[in-house]
């Protein structure tokens, strides 16, 4: 009896230290997915593109068209979400990095109505590869415009990236025609390039602001300025706006304009915890959606070459990230 009576007796001195063990653990874990969660968001926010991409290729309406409808139906939400979110929407309530928000919401709307252009006249797999290299510059403008860091590990990832980016693109100069190659898709691979730059500079931008500067205005603003594309580039390219014929397209542009905003605000949220060339290389999981939905919806397997570059450019992602958790770059930096 007095053994148990004993036993009783020191539960209560052990309990403590189990408790103080648990909610060390708990923290820990906090601070573990704390650390992950802008990766999470960004990579959520390439899967809902990703699948935008396939539904405005399989949409039978001009891209022009599309990204005047997708953006006039991404404004009121952003309205409605930030007026019951009691978010200032007024140009004039932007004080601070001013500058850094104007950039962004100007690149960051012309990158996103280039894509749509590009993808509808390339295969979304090759595409995808292209303008999600953006990460490579993005990490470099980071480096020399806010004076991030940059490791010997995002050297490799940069080499690894461009080679990737020339296997994608199979320009004719490197590669038979029989591989792949020629000159007929080298001018749209250069306006994916050209957007993917874009791309990169609306990265930093958002860095640059910080957390300043709300979510919401960020996408509000950038669906503003895509809109005003859409209505500038929709005459030039000889296109007229026009109801959707058939009711799928219709639901389906609710449904990416609804898209949109979620993803924007994942990824402008997602980029202003995290530094500019890691949390944006996990974007590159977009190439392996777009290759498995190229797959799937337009019946296009892509060749070897294209494949391997692709995951050369998916290796930076990998890369960096290893390098965030582990630093095994050791602190090198240039």
């Amino acid at each position: 009896m007095r053994h148990f009576i004993k036993a009783d007796h020191d539960a209560p001195a052990s309990t403590p230290l189990l408790q103080a063990e648990s909610a060390n653990c708990i923290t820990k874990s906090g601070e573990c997915f704390k650390k992950i969660s802008p990766f999470l968001m960004v990579c959520g926010a390439g899967l809902i593109f990703s699948t935008q991409a396939v539904l405005s290729k399989l949409m039978p309406i001009p891209p022009g068209q599309y990204v005047v409808t997708e953006s006039a139906l991404n404004i009121p939400l952003c309205l409605v979400i930030c007026f019951y979110s009691g978010v200032d929407v007024s140009p004039l309530s932007i004080r601070e990095n001013r500058t850094w928000f104007w950039a962004r919401v100007v690149f960051g709307g012309v990158a996103s109505g280039g894509k749509i252009l590009v993808v509808r006249n390339m295969d979304i797999g090759d595409a995808t590869a292209i303008i999600f290299s953006a990460p490579i510059w993005a990490g470099c403008l980071a480096r020399i415009i806010l004076k991030e860091k940059y490791t010997i590990i995002n050297v490799f990832a940069t080499a690894f990236g461009l080679i990737g980016i020339v296997l994608v693109t199979k320009p004719g100069v490197l590669f038979p025609e029989k591989d792949g190659g020629g000159d007929s898709s080298v001018p749209w691979a250069c306006a994916t390039l050209g957007v993917s730059v874009i791309a990169a500079v609306s990265y930093v931008c958002v860095r640059g602001a910080g957390q300043t500067v709300h979510p919401m205005k960020f996408v509000l603003y950038t669906a503003c300025v895509e809109l005003v594309c859409g209505f500038v580039t929709n005459p030039i390219m000889g296109q007229s706006l026009v109801l959707p014929p058939c009711d799928w397209v219709r639901v389906a542009l609710v449904l990416c304009g609804m898209g949109a905003t979620l993803a924007n605000v994942l990824i402008v949220r997602g980029l202003s915890l995290e530094n500019s060339g890691p949390a944006s290389l996990m974007r590159n999981w977009d190439i392996v959606y777009a290759y498995i939905f190229q797959i799937v919806f337009f019946k296009i397997t892509p060749d070897w070459i294209s494949l391997f570059g692709a995951g050369l450019i998916v290796c930076t992602a990998l890369l960096q990230g290893i390098d965030k958790l582990f630093n095994i770059s050791c602190g090198i930096e240039f």
